[in-house]
């Protein structure tokens, strides 16, 4: 077989494994794990049953990578808003909106996250994938609202307790807004971010 046919079958079987892996982010957003059978997800893709095979042994191992995306691609997105330039403020502000910007292209995979957080039937890998991960991003925005009060512009209190208390408010706000929209798109940053801030320092 030449070096041709092989990167076109390549490109098929990644784009097959794309197409499964988007109908699984789907169905599991919706039905969570319990709920999802393989047969959901192949029929969401319009996929053969057996071919389901040939990139995954399980719903578990579905599972478990669009786990892994979800949890990585929000510690990344936090990570890079932390190390990047602006104020504070100015990054948590820049965070929040990609996390939103985010959420809107790709909600189910909040979802998931979601579930894997708080329910005790998903995979143990998937969980173990959570609590890392968590962690880490709880400590990246630590650091960030203990700068914030070292520059005057967040309000004094436990940098942890205000790092959970920030990711805890965005989970309510982002899974409320996917499950029971109550308005037309998220609410504004500002508005949401006013109770970490200390508004009085921010300048016009």
């Amino acid at each position: 077989m030449s070096p041709r046919v092989d990167e076109q079958n390549q490109q098929i079987r990644d784009i097959r494994k794309q197409q499964l892996l988007a109908a699984g982010a789907k169905v599991f957003g919706e039905r969570g794990y319990a709920g999802t059978k393989v047969s959901d997800i192949v029929g969401e893709a319009q996929l053969s049953h057996g071919l389901i095979y040939h990139y995954f042994s399980s719903k578990e191992d579905i599972y478990i990578e669009l786990a892994k995306t979800a949890f990585i691609t929000s510690y990344e997105t936090i990570h890079q808003a932390v190390h990047s330039n602006g104020s504070p403020y100015e990054r948590l502000k820049a965070m929040t909106e990609g996390i939103f910007a985010h959420t809107r292209e790709s909600g189910h995979f909040f979802l998931i996250a979601l579930q894997t957080n708080t329910s005790k039937t998903v995979p143990e890998e998937a969980s173990a994938i959570s609590k890392e991960y968590s962690a880490k991003s709880l400590e990246l925005l630590k650091h960030l609202f203990q700068q914030g009060q070292e520059q005057g512009e967040f309000i004094k209190v436990d940098p942890s307790e205000q790092a959970l208390m920030y990711s805890s408010m965005l989970n309510g706000v982002v899974f409320t807004q996917l499950t029971y929209p109550l308005l037309e798109d998220f609410p504004q940053v500002d508005q949401i971010l006013r109770i970490f801030i200390d508004t009085s320092s921010l300048k016009e």
